[in-house]
């Protein structure tokens, strides 16, 4: 699935640490199971292909999907969106953006749903 997945495409979560590489939306950097459960709840991928991390998906209740996205958009090292798909719908219900660079998140949009 790599190069097919939109930037802001949170995907599955849930798999095994080896797992986590095989038909991955982008390379993937590291692969984490943050609650010790066997499965994976963070990836970090490399969109650009310069070895640095500039996507990171999140399931923070441990269902198997991701509920969060957090991107650098410019690639300049540091995350400057975040996505939040608050009722696991698989669409992002919030964002928050840094739209001038200075690491702080100034804009919040909601979904009118």
């Amino acid at each position: 699935m790599s190069g097919d997945a939109s930037d802001y495409e949170i995907g599955q979560l849930g798999m095994s640490v080896e797992d986590a590489e095989k038909d991955a939306m982008h390379p993937v950097v590291a692969a984490y199971d943050r609650d010790g459960d066997g499965k994976v709840d963070m990836i970090a991928y490399d969109r650009d292909g310069d070895g640095k991390v500039d996507k990171v998906v999140v399931d923070e209740d441990g269902d198997g999907v991701a509920n969060q996205v957090m991107l650098d958009r410019d690639f300049d090292g540091r995350m400057d969106f975040v996505g939040i798909d608050k009722d696991q719908d698989g669409d992002i219900d919030e964002a928050k953006t840094d739209t001038d660079g200075d690491g702080f998140f100034e804009t919040t949009m909601r979904s009118a749903e």
